[in-house]
């Protein structure tokens, strides 16, 4: 018999058994064969033989009892050990997933892992308690569940009957819930016939508490009913609380990750920021300076860092904002201010700083920020705005005026003109006559220069070539230049051309060299003059941030005279602001070099500085064609002309003086005081005039509305349209309209007598081969 077949045979059914054959046997061998010995009564001996089978009997019942329970004990001591031994193996495991853990999901994701593999338990899985409405319990990590059992699961930590089952009930109350039988346990109710389905027999439902507050639960599930005894539930409370400080541990760390990141980024932040700021003490001493405020006010960080602001203001141009600061430490107030300050080159910047104050988590003011941003470039751009806004203004004033100023011109020019022409030239009159006439066209010229300004007295353009134009200039002024003025000329290569009329272009030129001449008059000095290719981006950094995209010619004009203050560049393109002295200038040469720029679509910027000399540069947009010069100006034509005209004009003076002109033109002239006039006189006789001559601007009715309305009457009549306002925009609503309007030629107030004459005869030469 084999030592196994024997522990199968001493059962404690088969030791009572032996036991009792024994002692019975015993029994009646000493009492039956002593009594036949002795000859005694054989139902005497008999009956004591069986009493002594009773007593054999019943202390063999005790002792199967004893022994059987003894055995029991004895197996549920192994078993309750066997358990023991897994969840110190479990616990174990969990400990050194614990001490490697380096991410949340990762850690409950391998103590799920563990659970299973090495405790040997069903399913074990981590359920995270969700802050939403219905209070869910989410699933993030598990482990042995093969059949999808958690994939459909709805639990809740509510108070409700899904949150009522042993999980919820865990994550609700932070307290261990086991279940030992889950066929008959009550809380199992809406889940019993799944988990019954997937094997599970017994639960264990631990609560994953941090900050006090419950962030989830852990829970296990075993195939054996009774699965969790008191020494495993212990285990495993102690497994579900180093969980949880590992989940709150990982928690923390990666918050603080985070915040270390987002620390990092601030200072990333600061440290990269175009705006400056100062971390300053109550005292006043700087804790702290990003590297812009090295950049804005040119001293180093270490000439800044832990010095008091009163050691920094010093210095009278920039010690107003330090003692600005200081004062307002003084009263604790939190303040905003502008300041001007000098640069290490001397250059003024202006700056915008905000001061306030940051409290500790107790409330108490120990330290203050100040926020300094460099707002030179803006205010720039804000004083360019205005001074354009200005400009603007004085444009439309300055049309109007010239308007007004041209009727008056006109009637005194062709007036004088016949009462020359009528004068013999011995007389003394003749004389008088001509210093009127000389008057006359200086105003003429006068109120051209206006209407430059104003971007209104604009000429036929076409490509032009600056260089040439640049050296013209030169030579011409060469010679009324002081012998202390160097000229240094620099001529980019393969210059573009620019869309200009080449007069205003010569303008230009002649204005910025006459004005720098002027300011190197005195002490001699160097005259730079340059002509180069450039981009948007060049442009736009030069302080002229409104030009569109595209190529220009670049045009400086440099001198190293007395310079400007900012008070003074502000005005300079101002009409009539001058530095020069009455008899030397009248103020308007760089307010028209200023229209001119504009109306060709570029820009014109100015830097200077007392004793430092200025530099003007030109923005002109470039084209690729060849330039082609202009025809050559065919011979002067006869004045002298027939035909009917009807001329109209709402000035008196001015009617009164070109029809004389034309009548000794050999024209008949009709006149009407207005549009709605000469209407009516057209209208009376349509077939009767030859041309018809009005004025622009009259009252109920104005020249292109009369030609409109003479269209209809008689569709082959020429017109020709005067105006005192620049030609830009009367040639654009001319090309727009001229089928419409009827008219054929534009003329500019106040008339030339010679070119006047010579519009008329184009344009009756022109109907008569129509």
């Amino acid at each position: 018999m084999s030592h196994a077949e024997s522990r199968r045979r001493l059962t404690p059914f088969n030791i009572t058994m032996a036991y009792a054959t024994f002692g019975v046997a015993w029994g009646a061998a000493s009492c039956l064969f002593p009594a036949v010995l002795a000859h005694q009564t054989f139902m005497y001996d008999a009956v004591e033989t069986v009493n002594h089978a009773f007593f054999v009997f019943g202390t063999a019942c005790l002792l199967y009892l004893l022994i059987k329970r003894s055995e029991g004990e004895a197996s549920r001591g192994r078993e309750s050990l066997s358990r023991v031994n897994r969840a110190l193996k479990t616990f174990s495991g969990c400990n050194q997933a614990l001490v490697r853990a380096s991410d949340e999901l990762q850690l409950m994701q391998e103590i799920c892992r563990t659970i299973v593999e090495v405790g040997g338990y069903r399913l074990a899985w981590v359920g995270v308690a969700e802050h939403d409405a219905w209070k869910t319990v989410r699933p993030v990590a598990q482990c042995g569940d093969r059949d999808g059992y958690l994939t459909d699961l709805d639990l809740s930590w509510a108070n409700i009957d899904h949150g009522r089952g042993p999980t919820g009930t865990a994550i609700r109350t932070c307290t261990t819930q086991i279940v030992q039988n889950i066929k008959y346990d009550p809380s199992w109710a809406l889940w019993r016939e799944a988990g019954v389905q997937h094997g599970f027999a017994s639960s264990i439902s631990l609560p994953l508490v941090g900050r006090d507050r419950a962030m989830g639960a852990l829970v296990i599930f075993a195939a054996e009913k009774r699965a969790f005894g008191k020494e495993e539930v212990k285990l495993l409370e102690e497994l579900s609380s180093d969980l949880s400080y590992g989940i709150e541990a990982l928690r923390m760390d990666a918050e603080r990750k985070k915040a270390e990141k987002e620390i990092l980024l601030l200072a990333s932040v600061l440290e990269q920021s175009m705006e400056g700021l100062l971390l300053l003490d109550s005292d006043g001493t700087v804790k702290y300076v990003n590297p812009a405020i090295e950049i804005i006010t040119g001293l180093d960080a270490v000439d800044i860092v832990g010095h008091d602001l009163a050691t920094l203001g010093v210095d009278e141009e920039s010690g107003g904002f330090y003692r600005y600061l200081l004062d307002a430490l003084e009263k604790g107030e939190c303040r905003s201010g502008h300041f001007i300050h000098t640069g290490d080159d001397g250059d003024f910047y202006e700056i915008d700083a905000t001061l306030w104050s940051i409290a500790d988590n107790s409330g108490a003011v120990n330290n203050y920020a100040v926020l300094i941003r460099d707002v030179t470039h803006e205010v720039k751009l804000e004083r360019q705005l205005r001074q354009a806004q200005r400009m603007e203004a004085i444009a439309t004033l300055a049309g109007g005026i010239a308007h007004d100023f041209n009727n008056n011109l006109a009637s005194i020019i062709t007036c004088t003109e016949m009462a020359r022409d009528d004068v013999p030239p011995e007389s003394p009159l003749r004389e008088l006559l001509d210093v009127v006439l000389k008057s006359s066209y200086r105003g003429r010229k006068l109120v051209k220069q206006i209407l430059t300004f104003c971007c209104q007295g604009e000429q036929e353009r076409q490509p032009v070539q600056i260089d040439p134009i640049v050296t013209e200039c030169l030579n011409l002024m060469r010679a009324s230049l002081s012998s202390t003025i160097s000229v240094r000329t620099e001529m980019g290569e393969n210059l573009g051309l620019i869309m200009a009329d080449p007069t205003q272009i010569h303008q230009i030129i002649m204005n910025l060299i006459t004005n720098a001449a002027h300011a190197m008059r005195h002490k001699g000095g160097m005259l730079d003059v340059a002509v180069e290719n450039v981009g948007l981006d060049t442009a736009a950094v030069s302080g002229s941030p409104d030009l569109p995209s595209g190529r220009y010619l670049k045009l400086t004009v440099k001198d190293t005279g007395h310079g400007m203050d900012q008070k003074t560049m502000e005005r300079i393109f101002d009409p009539f602001f001058t530095t020069k002295s009455h008899s030397e200038g009248t103020g308007l040469g760089l307010s028209v070099v200023h229209g001119i720029v504009r109306n060709h679509g570029g820009a014109i910027s100015v830097s200077s500085k007392p004793g430092g000399g200025a530099t003007f540069e030109v923005y002109l947009p470039r084209i690729d064609q060849s330039g082609t010069a202009p025809g050559a100006v065919g011979e002067r034509a006869d004045l002298s002309g027939s035909g009917s005209i009807l001329f109209v004009d709402d000035e008196e003076d001015v009617v009164f003086g070109c029809k004389k002109m034309l009548e000794r033109l050999g024209y008949q002239v009709t006149t009407g005081a207005d549009g709605l006039q000469a209407l009516e006189l057209f209208r009376g006789n349509p077939e009767g005039f030859d041309l018809v001559v009005t004025d622009q601007t009259m009252p109920r009715m104005t020249g292109t509305e009369l030609s409109r309305e003479l269209l209809q009457i008689r569709p082959d009549i020429p017109v020709i349209l005067c105006t005192g306002l620049g030609a830009a925009a009367e040639k654009a609503q001319l090309k727009e309209e001229a089928e419409q309007a009827g008219i054929r030629e534009l003329a500019l107030k106040p008339l030339d007598r010679e070119e006047f004459a010579s519009t008329i005869r184009r344009v009756l030469a022109g109907r008569a081969q129509g």
